[in-house]
């Protein structure tokens, strides 16, 4: 007591040790990890050893008073150091200390939107800005609308569409506060009508102006008129330069933009083509006659061509700026063009390089033979179907229909349940005055445009018009020959009801 040493304690309520002068003295109280011979503050309790051993290596019993109070506050003490994932223990040895914590799991609070806020914000600043800079177009654009070529006639058309400010009021130039005599006189900026002299004036030429507004320059009369030009202030011309800077800038792309778009029309590029592929694919397992192998074949090496072209831009893009040492791209410039690359080798492997193997022409020869035989087989079942139910029917029938049917059968060649068989007649059917097979031979010609231009998707919908129409007109040819086949009926019914009444009883 009464001795000016300094004293190491833990502060109450505190995980960092405090040096703590003896009652009575004035020097105020300091916390922190400090040294208690030269009272500097080191941060981390390692740097603070570190120090501590090196510049009072001969103060042991202080050294080991310093272990032991740094055993006590380990407990207490939760963050790293910065040099170090070590702390000292009471024995004066190292433990590591673990990185991972272990958070509690919390639930979603309430979420507040600063959207409006931040549009307030943002509109204010643009109005700062924009207001302005229109004011001084819509003053520009009055001025050369109209204007004379003659210098007094100018002065007073520009003096007429801006007013100008008094001259007797302001004694200094207001950008470089020199005073107005009469070697440095007054002069009026064309757009805000502000004062100012010779040596802080901009000219802003003619044609430049025109550029600005973005209207085509009138024709000259002389060559004076290339020449003209406006006085402007330098806040004028800041102003304008500054909106020319941006539209330059809106309308340049960044070359990673460039590049990134490339790459997206190459993927919705190849995932149209991929979409088709895979239908003809499906068609062509089946059996059908939709699509051809080589259209199929020359869509996939397509693909394929869609993916190293997709592969080598996105690498493009991955080393895009790593050549310039000065200032390498880093932070989300960086991260950015990492996980374009990431992405873009997920969507190869995922899509473009797990493409299905198409069948060769033997395989495609077998299937569709298989497909056809399947077809013949319903088709057979189908008829046998239809000649059991008219087999039933004609049984049902009247004796005198049947006398007739098998009469009509001997004397045409027709047997109940045969069914017709096209052959002669379906080709004298299909004639070329015939609508139906007009427009067959036209959507037969359409589909081969279409398969020399690769418009698969044309290609299947006209198929299926075909079709249609193919179907509709072979329902014509049945009815006719129905309709034929119910005449003859009629004329051997007559010719037996005839018979019947002129036989002798």
């Amino acid at each position: 007591e009464g001795s000016d040493v300094p004293m190491l304690k833990m502060a109450e309520g505190s995980d960092v040790p405090m040096l703590k002068m003896a009652e009575g003295s004035d020097v105020p109280m300091m916390e922190g990890f400090l040294c208690p011979i030269c009272k500097g503050d080191f941060g981390t309790a390692m740097r603070l050893l570190s120090h501590f051993q090196e510049e009072h290596s001969e103060e042991q019993d202080l050294l080991k008073s310093f272990k032991d109070l740094f055993g006590k506050a380990k407990k207490k003490i939760l963050k790293q150091d910065d040099y170090g994932e070590y702390l000292y223990n009471s024995g004066g040895q190292q433990s590591p200390v673990s990185n991972s914590i272990e958070w509690e799991e919390q639930e979603l609070g309430q979420v507040t939107s600063h959207f409006q806020y931040f549009e307030q914000i943002r509109r204010a600043r643009l109005q700062r800005f924009s207001i302005p800079v229109n004011q001084l177009l819509i003053r520009l654009d009055k001025l050369l609308e109209n204007m004379p070529r003659d210098p007094a006639k100018k002065k007073a058309h520009e003096q007429k569409t801006v007013p100008w400010l008094d001259g007797s009021v302001v004694p200094r130039c207001p950008t470089c506060t020199r005073t107005f005599h009469l070697t440095r006189r007054q002069h009026h900026c064309r757009l805000c009508g502000a004062i100012l002299c010779h040596d802080c004036s901009s000219f802003l030429p003619l044609h430049t102006a025109y550029k600005i507004l973005e209207k085509p320059e009138p024709e000259n009369e002389n060559s004076n008129e290339a020449t003209l030009t406006l006085r402007i202030c330098q806040i004028c011309l800041g102003l304008l330069e500054s909106r020319q800077q941006q539209k330059s800038t809106h309308a340049t792309k960044h070359i990673i933009n460039q590049f990134y778009e490339r790459l997206s029309d190459y993927r919705k590029e190849a995932d149209n083509n991929l979409e088709m592929f895979l239908k003809m694919y499906r068609s062509l397992s089946d059996g059908e006659s939709t699509y051809g192998l080589n259209d199929a074949q020359t869509l996939r090496i397509k693909i394929i061509h869609l993916a190293e072209s997709i592969d080598s831009l996105s690498g493009k893009i991955a080393v895009l700026g790593s050549k310039d040492t000065e200032n390498p791209p880093q932070g989300q410039a960086l991260a950015l063009k990492k996980a374009i690359r990431t992405a873009t080798i997920t969507y190869l492997k995922t899509k473009l390089l797990t493409l299905p193997v198409l069948p060769t022409e033997e395989q495609l020869n077998a299937i569709r033979e298989k497909r056809r035989q399947e077809v013949l087989a319903r088709l057979q079942e189908e008829k046998l179907r239809e000649t059991r139910y008219n087999q039933t029917f004609s049984q049902n029938s009247s004796q005198k229909k049947v006398t007739s049917a098998d009469i009509f059968s001997s004397e045409k060649g027709f047997s109940v349940g045969q069914g017709w068989v096209p052959s002669e007649k379906m080709h004298q059917y299909f004639s070329s005055d015939d609508p139906l097979i007009m427009q067959i031979n036209i959507i037969q010609n359409y589909i081969k445009e279409a398969r020399k231009a690769h418009r698969y998707d044309e290609v299947a919908s006209l198929e299926a018009n075909l079709e249609e129409l193919r179907q509709e007109c072979w329902r014509n040819l049945q009815e006719q020959e129905e309709k034929k086949h119910s005449e003859d009926s009629d004329e051997i019914q007559t010719d037996i009801a005839d018979e019947d009444d002129t036989a002798p009883v």
